[in-house]
């Protein structure tokens, strides 16, 4: 005959076990839900990077006026569906006169940042790249320029 404990189903532990679970699950639907009253987000001044792996389109050396829809359409034409769609979402999001938009970069990393000047969009340089990767990243610039 086994020893007390040893082995044997403990009812006890099973229910604590259950219980703690059940809690577990109840909680995280607890509190107030603030999400419906929420305002949208501001438009962002200043520049947003949007990327996707494996989304498509090279490095460029100037940016793109994207202001007028028919020119961000044709702008977000070679990139993956993904990507395209944080593209053009991003362009609704910032703030300017002119909205350009600049693939800065495609490989490995994501830049960390990326800052305007004169017609083109400059990323920052990543501080320990990664050297191999499954797939490029293809990371996208969007900023509003006044």
């Amino acid at each position: 005959m086994a020893e007390p404990g040893r082995g044997q189903y403990r009812p006890t532990t099973m229910r604590r076990l259950l219980g703690t679970l059940a809690v577990l699950l109840v909680l995280p639907g607890c509190g107030d839900d603030t999400r419906s009253s929420v305002p949208p987000p501001p438009r962002t001044p200043g520049v947003m990077l949007v990327h996707a792996t494996a989304g498509r389109g090279d490095a460029e050396p100037r940016a793109t006026d994207v202001t007028d829809p028919a020119d961000l359409t044709a702008y977000v034409e070679p990139f993956s569906d993904d990507l395209a769609a944080k593209v053009t979402k991003a362009v609704g999001e910032v703030d300017g006169e002119t909205i350009l938009a600049q693939v800065v970069s495609v490989g490995c990393d994501v830049p960390p940042g990326a800052h305007v000047r004169g017609d083109d969009i400059v990323a920052a340089k990543v501080v320990a790249p990664t050297e191999e990767c499954f797939a490029p990243v293809t990371t996208v610039a969007v900023a509003g320029v006044d």
